[in-house]
């Protein structure tokens, strides 16, 4: 008896267990339907970025982020970012210091969530500059797939380095669209 109640306190310890891990799913980013896509991806902002820093709100009107598709159809599909860059940005210099890497997490329904870490990126202005980084793998926000795919940034980034002026977290939101490939389905 003691044997069975043992068993039975085991077997509720391992049901509880699975309950609290959920379910995993793979994520797979493919281009065309049912084709898993490894090559890059290409992102073009589709309107004015906006990047609150602290002591002023920077626009840029251009943006690119290139990445290769390097891991697909684990928890996440993602790589390393080759190209990340601002321009139009008025009288401010925004630099990237480090390209960092990307990943995407299917959340279901052609929906995915993208993530971010090791980019830094510099913001000029008036003689001060401050440095963001992206680490752990902050959400940057959602994906969703299709013809063409799309992304919305809406960030908020740790300062990596600056002044007193600079905050200690920035705001990066905008708008990006898939440009390469023609089609991007999140499964």
């Amino acid at each position: 008896m003691k044997h069975l109640k043992m068993l039975g306190l085991a077997l509720m310890a391992t049901a509880a267990l699975m309950a609290l891990a959920g379910p995993t799913s793979a994520t797979t980013l493919t281009s065309p339907a049912g084709t898993e896509y490894t090559g890059e991806l290409n992102y073009t902002a589709t309107g004015s970025l906006l990047f609150e820093i602290g002591f002023v709100d920077i626009t840029c009107t251009s943006s690119t982020i290139k990445g290769k598709v390097e891991s697909n159809g684990g928890a996440t599909a993602g790589g390393k970012i080759s190209t990340l860059s601002f321009s139009g940005c008025g009288e401010s210099t925004v630099d990237t210091l480090a390209n960092g890497s990307f990943a995407i997490g299917s959340s279901g329904g052609g929906q995915g969530a993208v993530t971010g870490s090791g980019s830094v990126v510099t913001f000029a202005v008036f003689g001060i500059s401050c440095a963001y980084k992206t680490i752990t793998f902050p959400q940057m926000g959602p994906v969703t797939g299709g013809t063409p795919a799309t992304f919305t940034l809406d960030a908020s980034v740790p300062l990596e380095s600056g002044g007193f002026l600079c905050s200690k977290t920035a705001t990066w939101t905008g708008k990006y669209q898939v440009t390469s490939p023609g089609t991007l389905l999140v499964d």
